[in-house]
């Protein structure tokens, strides 16, 4: 643990400032109950203009010229769709299609030691966040490359209380150092195995990737999103993220 631990710090310290192309894969989350959305379907599979959720995530990351490899993390009864989709919409990056674990950290984990050890970064992303841009992708994994590790947030435009026990007002707090954390979050890939091996078991209990990091001891730069790059969650965002989608065809155009 000691070595691991002196590698990795030797590693942050030896970033270079200029950005440059490291080799990054990709990990994108699907293996989500969806419980929240409702419905017959995952939102995951879900079809937005006729192509599942998933999917557009997935063509985001093919399309990205900072990422070199993906792994699908997917649940057990929808694995099998993932070599259709591979094909269908030509995925190219696609190395590994693995089953998921039982919470989203798990699945994380998996989708970690299922990466080339050969790539120096890796880019754990929400497979429901399918309205993330190539700009955003792109603008978080070069200050990974700059820094060690990076998350895409957005700053929060709401006043932020602090509650007691009994639900009253304990303290407002400056909003102007309140962000709220999207993904990719990408690590190098020595502080992300630090920060695994740290955390040991209570991995488990991170709500996010870079709340490991922290944990461990490593600094995370916030790189500021837009609002758009929302996560599905509730039946309601599906609408949402249809424009957004739809404007973005249309930008590319």
């Amino acid at each position: 643990m000691v070595n691991l631990i002196f590698m990795a710090e030797q590693a942050v310290r030896g970033l270079s400032k200029s950005v440059g192309h490291e080799k990054t894969s990709a990990i994108i989350l699907v293996a989500g109950k969806s419980t929240r959305v409702g419905g017959n379907t995952t939102k995951q599979l879900t079809e937005i203009n006729g192509i599942p959720v998933a999917v557009h995530t997935l063509r985001k990351f093919q399309k990205s010229e900072v990422i070199d490899e993906i792994i699908i993390v997917a649940s057990a009864s929808e694995r099998e769709l993932y070599d259709d989709y591979i094909k269908e919409y030509g995925l190219t990056k696609v190395t590994k299609v693995i089953e998921g674990g039982e919470s989203r950290a798990e699945s994380a984990k998996k989708g970690f030691f299922a990466t080339d050890k050969k790539s120096k970064y890796v880019a754990i992303h929400d497979g429901a966040r399918c309205a993330v841009s190539l700009k955003q992708i792109e603008d978080v994994v070069r200050e990974a490359y700059r820094s060690g590790a990076a998350i895409a947030a957005a700053r929060s435009t709401d006043t932020v209380k602090r509650a007691d026990k009994e639900g009253f007002i304990a303290k407002t707090i400056d909003r102007r150092y309140i962000w709220r954390a999207q993904t990719p979050q990408v690590f190098l890939r020595k502080m992300y195995e630090v920060a695994l091996a740290k955390a040991g078991d209570k991995y488990i209990y991170a709500t996010d990737d870079a709340s490991l990091a922290e944990a461990a001891g490593f600094k995370v730069k916030l790189v500021e999103c837009s609002d758009s790059n929302i996560k599905i969650t509730y039946a309601e965002d599906f609408m949402r993220v249809k424009h957004i989608l739809d404007a973005q065809e249309e930008t590319e155009k």
